[in-house]
């Protein structure tokens, strides 16, 4: 009877292709490979994890389901498949898949741990936190899940348990760049931007070219009162991903508060063309130009970043702001309401720290 797969040393070619990062080469052989072996589903695998990398999301959806037609128990078909749905920005539907594997595997580790990325992708931090949980009660010493389950923590409100997470994290793991960034995050977010830097000092020892937590030191920087080596932190991030749109709107900010409209406006012009959806960034803008007394184009920046961000609380009441200095007392004062009764610019309220 033929074998469903090619032999072990040619399907581990493959794989190494794979892991070496050589991904058109890994996809190309196999899909050679699956012409002679068409119910192979190490080799549908396969061709989905290399579809995935290459960012061809439905390819690779494709290729796990094919996999599943062959094969309807194969745990980790549905794993790698829920990857990709999170990552081509479905999470519901990865959410599913990761309850397919676990229905396959009940003590499949990373299903659980994955599940909790896509639930708080999804908005649902409580439930991630529980999908942690249970992947830490199979691995107690799984540093990834205490990591992300910080995330979970600083997104749902708790910045401190964030925190411990991530401590924890660390002494399993402790040169985990991630958890030092996050940590970050959520230091920030307590209000001690100075424990902030040191911990995103700490992720650049272990990970130079961490280019996120150049960026938000740089938050962190300006948030401690030093906008100049807030602006710098920025230009690192910069010179490493010169297209980092939330870069360039967050030395926006710091050249805003170190008394530079001017370059702050064609900061947030430069965010713009990098990503012209990017609300913060108009909003930001919106309150450069007020500072100017160009009413008109700040009005034009506010109404496009509520048209983008419908219940924007800063940018309505910027808009506000605005309307009442051009004497439409009325409509500002409604937007002023709208926007939660808040009369002052809150022009860091834009800053993109996760």
């Amino acid at each position: 009877m033929k074998s469903q797969d090619p032999n072990k040393e040619h399907l581990q070619s493959i794989i190494n292709l794979y892991t070496e990062r050589r991904l058109q080469q890994a996809l190309s052989e196999s899909s050679q490979m699956l012409e002679k072996f068409p119910n192979s589903v190490i080799l549908y695998n396969i061709a989905g994890a290399s579809n995935a990398a290459l960012m061809q999301f439905d390819a690779a959806i494709e290729s796990y389901k094919q996999a599943l037609r062959i094969k309807p128990d194969y745990a980790d078909a549905y794993y790698n498949m829920g990857v990709a749905l999170n990552d081509k920005g479905d999470p519901e539907a990865a959410i599913e898949s990761y309850k397919q594997a676990l229905r396959i595997q009940p003590n499949y580790v990373k299903a659980y741990n994955n599940m909790g990325v896509a639930l708080n992708d999804k908005g649902d931090p409580e439930a991630a936190i529980e999908s942690y949980k249970k992947a830490l009660r199979i691995k107690p010493d799984y540093a990834d899940a205490y990591n992300n389950m910080g995330v979970a923590l600083n997104d749902k409100g708790d910045p401190e348990a964030a925190i411990e997470s991530c401590k924890q994290a660390l002494r399993i793991k402790p040169d985990y760049a991630d958890a030092y960034y996050n940590m970050g995050v959520a230091l920030n977010d307590k209000g001690d931007p100075e424990a902030a830097i040191e911990s995103y000092k700490q992720a650049l020892r272990i990970q130079p070219n961490y280019v996120k937590a150049y960026n938000n030191m740089g938050v962190a920087l300006n948030d401690k009162g030093d906008p100049e080596a807030a602006i710098e932190s920025c230009k690192q991030a910069l010179r490493i991903k010169p297209d980092y749109a939330d870069a360039y709107n967050n030395m926006g900010v710091a050249l805003n508060d170190k008394g530079d409209p001017e370059a702050a406006i064609e900061s947030y012009k430069q965010a713009l063309r990098i990503k012209p959806d990017y609300a913060e960034g108009h909003s930001n803008l919106g309150a450069a130009l007020q500072l100017l007394n160009q009413t008109e184009q700040a009005v034009a920046s506010y109404e496009k970043a509520i048209s983008l961000k419908k219940d924007f609380n800063t940018a309505i009441s910027g808009l506000g702001k605005v309307l009442l200095k051009k004497g439409e007392h009325s409509e500002g004062l409604d937007k002023l309401r709208q926007g939660e009764g808040s009369i002052l610019f809150n022009i860091k309220s834009g800053l993109s720290i996760k």
